[in-house]
């Protein structure tokens, strides 16, 4: 199979998992916000919050695993694939280790930090050590789940993501039904990610056979490797996590418990969009290291292009229904009670969100050619100012102050160096790249971004489906726009694809 139709097959896959996942959250959201309540889900996500620090533990190890094996099984090198995998396995066995122990600290930790409800507080520490143990498998386990994305095998892993999401989904609802509360949930996912976890392994030793594994001391080499790559990719996980993910925890301290529920709901629509993203660009972190191996530059120009567009092109529908749009359907989905401030926060994490997706195929072609190390500290400063900012403007205008205090480094850095530096990595004229790539397709959605604002005004929804009704309505309004911008290229994929379907000659089909 060739390289572009297997990148192709990995974002399919990716998208029929997250379908299924976004399917599953949507309907399954307003169930668990309103079986809990607006303070015990606070606590919840505090809860998720506070875990979600010690996935930091990964040191990076995920990324050197896929760019590695990828390489290694590339070049028929399967001991140093075997190598690379077990080195990953011993240094994670420590590092599950510590992250029990963390969340045994950090389950003391959260009923000093913040003010949850006494009755709640014993429920609260248990559920932080079952996550941090779940957190502490996947850390460990994971690394055959870096294997599978560093062949290729999408299909594999998003079956196990598909099976995932339902046994998921059926445990929440049987736990919250039953009355078991947040602990219940806590359980219930323990049990699924171990199960999943289980499956990517047997399934890692089965399409790759050559693979030994040695639980021993790796050697010296092999951790210098390590620490060549992971260092900044884990420095670069500790930055995003506290540009991302440390919102949540800020408005706890700062603001109230219950008003988690209210910035959290907003932010995790964020969330949500900024995963289907990455399912789209995560394909192209092992295509831009083969293409770096082998010399082929105008291959990685291309891809940063193309990829950069259509990440641009898939997102930008969702991020302008959600900023004109946002607040209605927040009504409708969770409701009114919730609507106009988890509405608010939404529009303003999405004027920065939008320039983020804009640099999403960046980041993996970097991480892809090892050149993460400047975006790793630009991403320290960005996270530096992020607090400060975020701390500062909470205590003057409460949780909008949080999201402000997101957006504006995140557009410094998004838009003023980002673009710059990987052009200059690949060989690209900013210019050109800024040109075709970013304004085009931001171009193709202001007539859709005007429809929305209509209809929003003057063709009121009353439930759910109205909402997305009229969003079907509208969107070829933006179908028409990318296809008048695009129409040259997209007529000659489809007479490439055209010729390609209705050739007898197999070495044409192969290209």
């Amino acid at each position: 199979m060739s390289k572009g139709r297997q990148t192709a097959s990995g974002v399919i896959w990716n998208w029929i998992a997250l379908a299924s996942s976004f399917a599953v959250s949507f309907f399954l959201s307003p169930f668990i916000v309103h079986r809990l309540g607006t303070v015990l889900y606070g606590v919840w996500a505090l809860v998720a919050g506070l875990t979600s620090y010690m996935s930091l533990m990964d040191l990076g190890l995920r990324g050197a695993i896929v760019r590695f094996v990828s390489r290694s099984h590339a070049q028929g090198d399967h001991e140093n694939s075997s190598l690379t995998v077990s080195g990953a396995l011993w240094l994670r066995q420590w590092i599950s280790l510590g992250v029990i122990l963390l969340s045994v600290l950090f389950s003391f930790l959260l009923t000093r930090f913040f003010q949850i409800p006494v009755e709640a507080q014993s429920a609260a520490r248990l559920a932080v050590i079952l996550s941090g143990t779940g957190i502490a498998i996947s850390l460990y386990l994971g690394v055959f789940g870096g294997v599978l994305t560093a062949l290729h095998r999408f299909d594999l892993s998003s079956a196990v993501t598909l099976t995932q999401t339902a046994l998921r989904a059926g445990g929440a609802i049987f736990v919250l039904w039953r009355g078991y509360g947040f602990l219940g949930l806590a359980v219930s996912d323990l049990c699924v990610l171990v199960l999943a976890y289980l499956a990517q392994t047997y399934f890692c030793f089965r399409i790759y056979p050559q693979l030994r594994i040695r639980l021993q001391y790796p050697g010296l080499e092999i951790l210098r490797q390590f620490a060549g790559y992971s260092f900044w990719v884990f420095l670069l996980h500790i930055f995003a996590q506290v540009i991302y993910y440390t919102d949540n925890l800020v408005v706890g301290a700062v603001v109230s418990v219950a008003a988690v529920t209210f910035y959290s709901i907003g932010s995790s629509l964020i969330e949500y969009l900024r995963t289907i993203v990455a399912s789209l660009t995560t394909t192209f972190l092992p295509l831009a290291s083969r293409y770096q191996a082998s010399g082929e530059f105008a291959e990685l120009r291309k891809l940063l292009q193309l990829g950069t567009r259509v990440a641009i092109a898939v997102a930008l529908p969702v991020q302008v229904a959600l900023f004109f749009r946002g607040q209605t359907f927040i009504n409708l989905w969770m409701g009114p009670q919730y609507g106009l401030t988890s509405g608010r926060v939404l529009q303003i994490l999405l004027i920065a969100q939008l320039f983020t997706v804009a640099n999403s195929t960046s980041m993996n072609v970097i991480l892809g050619m090892a050149e993460h190390r400047r975006i790793a500290i630009w991403a320290g400063g960005e996270a530096v100012v992020n607090l400060i900012l975020s701390i500062l403007l909470a205590r003057r205008i409460g949780i909008y102050g949080v999201a402000v205090g997101t957006v504006i480094p995140s557009l410094i850095a998004q838009v003023f160096l980002w673009p710059r530096y990987v052009c200059h990595l690949v060989g690209a004229p900013l210019r050109g790249y800024l040109w075709r790539a970013w304004i085009q397709p931001f171009g193709a959605a202001v007539p859709f971004g005007i429809a929305c604002l209509l209809t929003n005004r003057y063709w009121s929804a009353q439930h759910l489906a109205t909402f997305f009704l009229q969003i079907a309505a509208i969107l070829p309004v933006y179908l028409v726009a990318v296809f008048f911008l695009f129409r040259g290229e997209i007529l000659g994929e489809i007479k490439k694809r055209t010729n390609w379907f209705s050739s007898s000659d197999p070495s044409v089909r192969s290209t």
